[in-house]
């Protein structure tokens, strides 16, 4: 358990060291990844059966992007969720991000961006049209 753990946590600690994260935003980081993992621990077993329905349509069904600020710089360390759930991932250290949403069956679904720096964004995502590469995302400090 301890092994699996430190295995999923260690993006984010390598992320912390490589970047000029301050210390708030780095313990931020840190801690809602190990939320995340406590949340669906199932998603760090790398030996799960893929699901069923998902072999028989041979759809990919991920999303991703990156998020960048006003100066078109990647911006490491934001969360992206899917709202009303606890699927979700953290940018980069160049800002971009891929999500699998196989588990989700509705249509429509709302991805939710935050980071301690910069008001929240929310972005639709159409699953029918997945995958799906969503570009740029432009997050400015202070604006919504």
């Amino acid at each position: 358990m301890i092994r699996l753990i430190t295995n999923q946590l260690q993006p984010s600690l390598i992320l912390i060291m490589k970047t000029n994260l301050n210390f708030r935003k780095s313990k931020f980081l840190f801690l809602f990844e190990f939320l995340l993992f406590l949340a669906n621990p199932e998603s760090a077993d790398a030996g799960a059966e893929p699901n069923s329905h998902l072999l028989e349509s041979k759809i990919d069904p991920k999303v991703r992007g990156q998020v960048i600020d006003e100066n078109e710089k990647g911006i490491p360390g934001i969360i992206v969720l899917v709202k009303g759930s606890t699927t979700g991932t953290v940018t980069d250290i160049n800002g971009f991000f891929e999500l699998n949403l196989s588990k989700f069956s509705e249509e429509k679904l709302t991805l939710a961006l935050s980071f301690p720096d910069y008001p929240s964004k929310e972005i639709e995502v159409n699953m029918k049209k997945l995958p799906q590469d969503m570009g740029q995302i432009k997050m400015r400090k202070g604006a919504e």
